[in-house]
Formats: structure tokens, sequence, C-alpha cells
């Protein structure tokens, strides 16, 4: 039987390093971990170049078949084609040779019944693109020619795109030759002599090429590096039976948990490294045998020193934040086959983050640095780029944004390895009646945090497939409140309430209906007042990160047209009060009380944050929604009811309506409170810093007084969850 080991103590990093020299060696001896991380990049880089060299000569361009019909005007001043039916090097624009056959038809043949044929020849593979010439008016050196190819063919539209080319160049010979004929300067056709001069040094090229493709293919070896040692280090013992004796060593939880991520986070970082450089390496020589005589091969060559050093250095947090996330997740593996099935997830969800800064347009700045992992791949692009001030200005907010998430991350794995639940879960077979047997006899007083988490992806997949349903604009404030209220009620609160009537026995307890003491209400309404002028600078602030589209401003008058139109009391009825309520109920609610099982009181205020920003539909709005959702997070764990959150809620929401009437309202507000600004009605600044401060007293009073009713205490510890029993003390 494992005895009990008090984890409060500090690491002892002398037992750390035996962990982690323990399971170094244990992955060193196994082959398959080798063969991942050593062997395989060195041989497949070498066999996939291979491969493409092979393949290189198939995907070459091929001759197109190409036919003009009709009849070039001064073809036999200005020729198109040699005497072997070639066009000639000046008008094809390259080496490969094109040749183009011309077809007369009979002049008493229709055009229609011409233009027929010539579609045919094209769908029947005669020739891939054909060029109709034909006369537009009486004068003959006025022509119209129709290119005729087909889209659904490569060969046709490449052959279709080459025609139009070489037309394009003999035009403006055909221009010059007329004018010149007409004793006109050949200078009018072309006032200006216009020439690109490309002032980047010579590895700019290669820069800008590797700063894009290194980063994602780096972080996505990292990923894939890390989870696999994760899985065999927690599943792998689990099956062989060690990791019972492990944790009934005399070290720490602590200490074998960052053992472990030190060695995921080693291996992770081996695989990312070795792939680069056997990638580099074989794609350098690749492209040099296969674009010898091609600018290309100079802009694909090896990276710089400096590059791959940049690259090493943003890999070292990233590569440790992806091993604490494999290592968590392999702890909800019952043996590694399970395990498997959990990286394809885990990839998904990283995914975005890294694809993201390689979309046109994105680059570093102080919006950017704020997402994780994304923030760190564009800040060793810039560095790769050479741009090292603009590098150095974002620098501090990437390494803190950084930070938070693999602090974040090694917390979780840490909380995983402490619940014995979790690590000696039962591998029985899943079936279908034994779970709903199990819900329905198993039920508590609270969802579970698997419950909540189902709910909450009911709820955003309903939203998100209700926003692609809605095409049209609301018309009247009628419309506009049926768009509203139905999604808030069908869509946010059913859920809610239907999996609190069906998988608990206490609706009160798992929507958080409790009673707070009684200054935990008014302090909630003096703080949801207070904190709106801080709000609306914040999100102002966050729209100056991130600037609406004009698309998202074009949609968004029609709604605030709407909303100003209607009675204030009606709006703030509709648009506040019903959405505070059914997502509070929802987020703060259900899904709150759920991620809160377990002593997880940070993972249920960052956890409910996150998804209630995920539902807002404007991405400013979602951002704003996170730290608002972290406060309400907060003040709901520290008051242990629903209803302070609910009124903080609905106050902002009210108080953010009403703003936009702020011009027509007392004038004493519009000398002393408000004030006009380009983003429109903010708050003077000297009201927003009073208010910040009025804020700032409420939460250190919501922090250090009495806050939890003695019945909702009681009711706290009637409960299985050991975090709302560290409750108590508040009282």
């Amino acid at each position: 039987m494992m005895t009990h080991q008090d984890d409060s103590q500090r690491p002892r990093w002398s037992a750390v390093q035996l962990v982690y020299l323990r399971e170094m060696r244990d992955q060193l001896r196994d082959r398959r971990t080798l063969f991942t991380i050593v062997v395989l990049p060195i041989i497949l880089y070498p066999l996939l170049g291979s491969l493409l060299m092979q393949i290189a000569q198939f995907a070459r361009p091929q001759g197109s078949s190409i036919c003009l019909i009709g009849e070039l005007p001064a073809a036999d001043q200005l020729p198109l084609v040699d005497s072997s039916g070639n066009v000639l090097r000046q008008y094809s624009g390259s080496d490969q040779p094109l040749r183009i056959t011309f077809h007369k038809p009979p002049l008493d043949r229709p055009a229609a019944e011409v233009e027929a044929n010539a579609k045919e020849w094209i769908f029947s593979g005669v020739v891939h693109a054909v060029g109709l010439i034909a006369p537009a008016g009486h004068d003959r050196s006025e022509v119209q020619i129709k290119v005729l190819f087909s889209s659904g063919s490569d060969e046709s539209r490449i052959a279709g795109e080459r025609l139009a080319s070489v037309l394009k160049g003999w035009e403006r010979d055909f221009a010059h030759l007329q004018l010149a004929a007409q004793g006109m300067d050949i200078g009018v056709l072309q006032p200006l002599a216009m020439e690109g001069v490309d002032i980047a040094p010579p590895q700019a090229g290669g820069a800008s090429f590797w700063s894009k493709l290194l980063p994602f293919v780096m972080l996505v070896w990292a990923l894939t590096g890390a989870f696999y040692p994760a899985v065999d280090l927690v599943a792998g013992e689990k099956e062989r039976g060690t990791l019972e004796t492990l944790l009934s060593s005399p070290a720490l939880r602590s200490e074998i948990v960052i053992g472990k991520w030190a060695a995921v986070t080693t291996f992770s970082i081996a695989t990312s490294v070795l792939n680069v450089l056997s990638m580099l390496l074989t794609g350098s020589l690749v492209t040099r045998h296969l674009f010898a005589s091609d600018a290309t091969s100079a802009a694909v060559g090896l990276p710089t020193f400096s590059s791959l050093l940049w690259l090493w250095v943003a890999l070292v947090p990233l590569a440790a934040l992806f091993s604490a996330l494999a290592l968590a997740v392999a702890t909800l593996a019952r043996s590694s086959k399970e395990g498997q099935y959990y990286l394809m997830p885990l990839m998904m969800m990283g995914l975005p983050l890294v694809l993201f800064p390689m979309m046109p347009g994105i680059e570093l700045n102080a919006g950017t640095s704020l997402i994780p992992v994304s923030g760190m791949f564009l800040l060793a692009r810039t560095l790769i780029e050479g741009h090292y001030l603009l590098a150095l200005t974002h620098l501090p907010l990437v390494v803190m944004i950084t930070s938070i998430a693999l602090y974040l991350a090694t917390r979780w794995a840490a909380r995983q390895f402490e619940d014995e639940a979790v690590l000696f879960r039962g591998s029985d077979q899943w079936t279908l009646t034994d779970w709903v047997r199990h819900v329905h006899r198993d039920r508590f007083d609270e969802p579970t945090v698997l419950q909540s988490l189902g709910c909450a992806a009911v709820i955003l997949i309903g939203l998100f497939f209700a926003r692609l349903v809605v095409h049209q604009a609301p018309q009247n404030f009628g419309q506009l409140t049926k768009l509203v209220i139905l999604p808030q009620l069908g869509l946010i609160l059913a859920p809610a309430l239907l999996m609190s009537c069906m998988l608990t026995r206490s609706l009160r307890q798992s929507l958080n209906l409790r009673l707070p003491a009684g200054g935990a209400m008014g302090c909630a309404l003096i703080l949801g007042v207070s904190l709106h002028p801080t709000y609306v600078a914040l999100s102002h602030m966050i729209r100056g990160f991130y600037p609406l589209s004009s698309e998202v401003q074009a949609a968004l008058v029609p709604f605030e047209q709407l909303v100003n139109s209607a009675p204030l009391w009606m709006a703030i009825f509709v648009l506040a009060i019903v959405p505070a309520v059914c997502e509070e109920l929802a987020f703060r609610g259900f899904v709150f009380t759920g991620l809160r099982q377990n002593d997880g009181g940070l993972r249920a205020i960052v956890g409910t944050a996150a998804l209630f920003a995920l539902s807002h539909a404007v991405f400013q709005q979602s951002v704003a929604a996170l730290f608002m959702g972290l406060l309400l997070g907060w003040v709901t764990l520290r008051t242990g009811s629903l209803l302070p959150a609910l009124m903080i809620h609905a106050s902002n929401n009210a108080l953010s309506l009403s703003l936009g009437r702020g011009e027509s309202s007392s004038p004493l507000l519009t000398t002393y409170v408000l004030e006009s600004t380009e983003l429109g009605m903010s708050y003077q600044e000297g009201w927003t810093l009073f208010t910040a401060a009025l804020s700032l007293c409420c939460l250190f009073y919501l922090s250090r007084g009495q806050l939890v009713s003695q019945r909702a205490a009681k009711s706290l510890a009637s409960t299985s969850i050991p975090a709302l029993q560290n409750i108590k003390t508040l009282t």
C-alpha cells in the first residue's frame, strides 16, 4: 500500500535528478524510442529526398498542345512562331519550347460552330487550349481573341495561361509596329520606365523562407516527440506495474513529476532538433539539384547559424510546454494503446496556434504577443528575419504569456499525479448500458469534471451552428429580441438545466445557487458599477491591439441602431439581464461547479473564463470576456455562490447599453463623467481612475471579508469536493 507523502515540501533536486536519470535510462534502452528519435530522422528525409528526385521528372512541366484558329494581323511583319511552329523565345518567356499550330476555318462557317468545335477538341484531349481570332470591326487591325481552356484539367489551365501570356507579349510589339507605321513615338505606350530593384541582402530571401517553415516543422515535431515518451512514462508504467513502486518510493510526487517532465522535454527537444537538421541538409541538397539554374536554389539554401540559434532558444520553452501537456494527457490513459488515441486531439488543439503565424499579414505586435505558442513562434520568426529591435520590444510580453501557459500546464500535470483516481483507473470495457446505469445510479449533488466539460461543449457547438444558420440581419427590435433570447434560453440555459436535472441530485447545488453573506451582494453591486469604466477602457485597448475589420464594423451598425431605437428598459432586459442570467447559470453555475471538483479552484476560474470567451462571436468581445470571466470566476469561488457574479455581469451589461445614450443624458454626466471618442462614448480619465480605486477596495473586501453564509458553508462542507471544504476557513 502506498504511503501518504507530504507534497507541501520543496522538491529535492537530488531526488529529481535520480528520477530524471531513471526515466532517461529506461527510454534509451527502448529500441522504439531510439528509432523514433535518432534513426528515423536520419533515414526518413534522405529517403523522401530520393523519392522526390525520382518523381520530379514526372512533375516537370510537359509540353502544351495549343491551336490558334484564325489569322493574326501583320503575321508576315511580326511573326509569332518560327519555321518549326515553336513560339519565339521573346514571347514564350521560358527555355521550354511552346508549339502552336494554326487552323484557318472556311470563311462561310459560322463562328458559333467554330467555337463549338474548339471546345470539343479541348474536352476530347486533342489540344489543351485554343485561341479564337475573329475581327471585331471593319478595321482588320482590331481583332478579338478568345482563349478557351478547361479549368478541370491542369494541363489545359496551364496551356491557357501560357497562351494568354504569349499573346500579351505579341500584342505589345504589334502596338509598337502600328505606332511606327503612323510615324508616332513608340514611347507613348510606355511613358514610364519602371524597374523593380530588390535591395534586400542575398540571404534575406532564404531567411524569409525558413522563418515561416522551420518554426512550424520544429513545433510539430516537438509536440510529437513529447507525446510518445510521455505515454510510455505513465501509461506504459501502468501496464508494466512499475508506477506503484515509483509512487511508493521516498520521492515526493512533485519530484517524480519534475523528473518525468524533464525527461519528456529532453526527448521533445532532441526529436525536434534532429528532424530539423536532417530536413535542412536533405532539403537544401535536393533543391540545389532540382533547381540548379533557378533562383529557388539560393532562396532555400541553408539558413544562417544565428537563425538556428534563435530557433533553439524559442524551442526550449515551447518543448517544455508541450511536454507538460503531453504528460498530463498521458495520465488519463489506462494503457499505451489508449494513450495513442489522445495524440490526435492534442495535435489538433495545438495546430491552429502553430498555423496562425503562417497566415499572410500576421506579424509580431502587442496583440499577437498575447497568444500562447503563436507569440513565441512570431518572436522566433522576427529574430530570424533580423528585426532585433521589434523582437526586443515585445520580448517581455511573449515571455510573460509563455511563462503563464507553462506554469498552468505543469500545474495541471502535477495535479494529475496527485489524483490516484486518475492514475489507477480501471480498464473495464465501456458499454452504453453500463454507462447509462452508472449515470442514473451514481449521481452526486454536483456534476463531475467531464459532465461540466460536456455541457460546455454542447453549448459551444450549438452556438457555432446557430451563427452559421442565421444569415439575415434583424430588421426591427422584435426580430433582434428573438435572435438574442432563443439562443440564450435554448442553447445556453437549456443544456445546463437539463444536465443538472438528469446528472445530479440537487439543482440548487449543481447550479451554485447558494446565498452568500449579506455584504457580498452589496459589494458585488458596487463592484459591477465601479468596474465598468475600467472594462470600457480595456475594451478600447483591445480594439487598439486587434482593430475591427470593416466588415464587422458594417455588420454591427444595424444592431446598434436597433438597440438605440428601443426603450432603454426593454434593451436592458433583453440584452443585459437575460444573457447575464443564462450565461451565469451555465458557466459560473453548472460548468464552474463541475470544474471545481477535486480542489480545482484555479482550473474552474481559468476554464470557465476561456469557455465563456469562446461563446462570444466577435474576437475582440471574446478577449474582453476572458478578463471579465476570470474576475467573475474568482468572485464565485470566493463567495461560494453564483449570485454575486450574476449581479456584476448584469450591471456591466446594463451600463454598456446605457453608455451609448450618454450624450442625451444629464449635462452633469457629460461634463464630469462621460466623453465622446473615436470608438464611441467613454469615460473621462479622472472618473476612470476614481472608479478603478473603488473597484480595488471592493476586491480587497472580497478577498478579506467573511462572504460565505453559514448555510452555504454547511452545504459546501457536505459535498465531496475538497476545494469547497477549504472555503470553511473563510468563515
